[in-house]
């Protein structure tokens, strides 16, 4: 019940020369008495049972190392992958490519800006290690290559 509805109830008591004022709204009892006696409101406690919650367990991230020896190029940051330009397009590479220093080989989308992820070395692709549209930590793994 609010404070302003409580202080117009009072008024009219006073107003009108009454000696008691009872009112119940919902779960809400409240009796307002004169007479030199301090207006008292009681709240209605009800006690409700708390059911106790199940544990949630959060996945954990695991970075692996790559199951190929070569360079491992790692996310610069956190962010979506993407492995081809648009959707339905053909991947920037794919395992058994060669690309040079400077190749985009994947997008990296972080608070919607779309970062190229170019090979740091010249090589031949070994093994990508993420999928298009994972989310992805900083200095996780993206792609090893085989220098050469």
């Amino acid at each position: 019940m609010e404070i302003k509805k409580i202080e117009d109830l009072a008024k009219i008591l006073k107003q009108n020369g009454l000696t008691k004022l009872e009112l119940s709204e919902g779960e809400c009892h409240l009796v307002l008495e004169s007479g030199g006696k301090p207006a008292t409101m009681q709240p209605v406690v009800e006690e409700i049972p708390v059911e106790p919650v199940a544990e949630v367990k959060m996945p954990e991230v695991v970075v692996e190392a790559p199951k190929t020896e070569g360079y491992v190029q790692k996310a610069p940051l956190v962010g979506t992958v993407y492995l081809a330009a648009k959707a339905g397009e053909a991947p920037f590479i794919s395992v058994g490519d060669t690309v040079k220093k400077g190749d985009v080989i994947c997008i990296v989308e972080s608070m919607k800006m779309f970062n190229n992820i170019e090979a740091e070395v010249d090589g031949t692709v070994l093994e990508i290690c993420v999928n298009n549209g994972q989310i992805v930590e900083f200095a996780q793994n993206l792609v090893c290559i085989q220098e050469g």
